[in-house]
């Protein structure tokens, strides 16, 4: 994926009134406010029709990548609360992720825009991420602790079992 080198023009970035107005925006917690508008910073514009009648339209919208290397060291954004902001805007229906990276294989994730925002109401939540169980260096699965089992005393089939507990 080669990045759109950015015009001279695109020094700010628009954000319509009924986002910053909607319930699930005034929901939002912590920095999700912020990452939403570095988010909507990101997206890169080309204009369509002729002069004085010109349209913008977004060329980036559904791959938009935002590292949380970028985040800590651009925007003093810590790892946990990255990670929470993108979970508030997943949950909210402000962006979806489009493809799943990974930090060890040096693959970033790739985000998309999303308008499902408009239909959000308390207690909706549009898309949460998996979680992953990370295991690092040498792991030993846990295994049931031997001493706390119940173990038969007689195993005769004429007798009833007695059952008792080994400390």
């Amino acid at each position: 994926m080669g990045e759109i080198p950015r015009h001279k023009s695109s020094l700010g970035t628009y954000v319509e009134r009924n986002l910053f107005e909607s319930k699930a925006f005034l929901a939002l917690k912590g920095v999700a406010p912020q990452v939403l508008i570095l988010f909507l910073g990101k997206r890169w514009f080309n204009k369509t029709g002729r002069k004085g009648k010109e349209k913008r339209y977004c060329v980036n919208c559904d791959s938009l990548i935002f590292t949380y290397i970028e985040a800590k060291e651009k925007y003093q954004i810590t790892k946990s609360r990255f990670s929470r902001a993108i979970d508030d805007l997943l949950e909210k229906g402000f962006i979806t992720i489009k493809h799943k990276g990974g930090g060890y294989q040096q693959d970033k994730s790739v985000y998309a825009l999303s308008d499902n925002w408009r239909l959000w109401r308390p207690g909706n939540v549009f898309e949460v991420r998996e979680r992953e169980i990370v295991k690092r260096g040498f792991c030993k699965p846990k295994r049931e602790n031997s001493t706390s089992k119940i173990v038969p005393l007689h195993s005769h089939e004429n007798e009833p079992q007695k059952m008792v507990l080994r400390q």
